[in-house]
């Protein structure tokens, strides 16, 4: 009986289901930025291999949750075959923005679980 009640206690101040939403949101955008490094380089190589993995990121679910840099990657695909030097620059525009957006992420994961309520050591 007592176990439970303790349990109960640890589960509800530590619930870290936000905490691991962010962890999975970070690495989601760390993976990405991974690729779209390589198709930078790869467009060069093969255009069609670019843009059919382009094409395969923008048609994601996970992508519609940030729509600039979506934006991004559907006007990279429109010029993919016209324009590698234009689509690696466009590529490198997104990895901006996910870089910006796992910052934005990390800062916000620093402060889920921690108390509001903290008590300050000092002069106020």
């Amino acid at each position: 009986m007592g176990e439970t009640t303790i349990m109960s206690w640890y589960k509800e101040s530590f619930d870290f289901t936000d905490r691991n939403l962010l962890i999975r949101k970070v690495q989601y955008l760390k993976e990405l930025r991974k690729i779209l490094q390589k198709l930078s380089k790869v467009v060069f190589q093969s255009g069609k291999t670019a843009k059919d993995t382009n094409n395969n990121i923008i048609m994601g679910k996970k992508i519609t949750s940030y729509p600039s840099i979506r934006d991004v990657l559907i006007e990279a695909d429109s010029i993919v075959l016209d324009s590698p030097w234009k689509f690696a620059y466009l590529c490198n525009e997104a990895i901006y923005k996910i870089d910006n957006k796992i910052y934005e992420l990390e800062k916000e994961r620093k402060g889920v679980g921690k108390s509001e309520d903290k008590v300050e050591k000092g002069w106020k």
